[in-house]
C-alpha cells in the first residue's frame, strides 16, 4: 500500500501544532510541509485552497491583526479578507492539513485522524478497517473541512 500524504500548512512555533505534526507523521503520513510565515500564501493561492468553503473556518480571532481590523464587529468581504490574509498570515488558523480531497483546519486529532484515516493512536489504519468504520458511523460522506483547536 502506498503511503498516504498530506499538504501541512502552519507558522511559527506552536506546541499544539507541533503534536499535531508528530501524530500524522508517526502514523506515517509523508507531509508536505510549508512555513507560511516563510513563503506566505497569495491571494489567487487561498482562493483555491478556500474554495467554496465558509472563509469563517479559516480565520485566527486570536491574531493581532483580527482585532486592528475590527473583525470582532464585522468582517470584511470575502475578496478583503483573502487580500488581508495574504497580507498577515496570522489571520490563517493553523494548521490547515489537506489531502487530495479533504481539509481540516485547527489541531483537532479526531478530524486529523477522520480525514487520514488514522486511528486515535496515530497508526494507519487498514482499508478494511476504515471502510468498517464509514459503515458503522452510517456516513460515507467526505469532511470538508473541520474547525477545531
Amino acid at each position: 500500500m502506498a503511503p498516504k500524504m498530506a499538504k501541512f500548512y502552519s507558522y511559527g512555533d506552536d506546541s499544539a501544532c507541533g503534536e499535531v505534526r508528530k501524530f500524522i507523521q508517526d502514523a506515517g503520513v509523508l507531509l508536505d510541509v510549508r512555513d507560511i510565515s516563510e513563503n506566505p500564501f497569495t491571494e489567487d493561492e487561498l482562493n483555491r485552497l478556500i474554495g467554496h468553503i465558509n472563509i469563517h473556518h479559516f480565520l485566527n480571532p486570536l491574531s493581532d491583526s483580527y482585532g486592528k481590523n475590527n473583525m470582532d464587529d464585522s468582517l470584511p468581504s470575502r475578496p478583503e479578507l483573502l487580500k488581508l490574509m495574504a497580507e498577515d498570515y496570522t489571520l490563517l488558523r493553523r494548521p490547515i492539513i489537506k489531502t487530495t480531497r479533504l481539509m481540516t483546519v485547527g489541531c483537532d486529532k479526531r478530524k486529523v485522524a477522520e480525514i487520514l484515516q488514522i486511528s486515535s493512536n496515530g497508526l494507519q489504519m487498514d482499508d478494511e478497517e476504515s471502510r468498517g468504520n464509514n459503515r458503522r458511523n452510517g456516513d460515507r460522506r467526505p469532511v470538508s473541512v473541520s474547525s477545531g483547536k
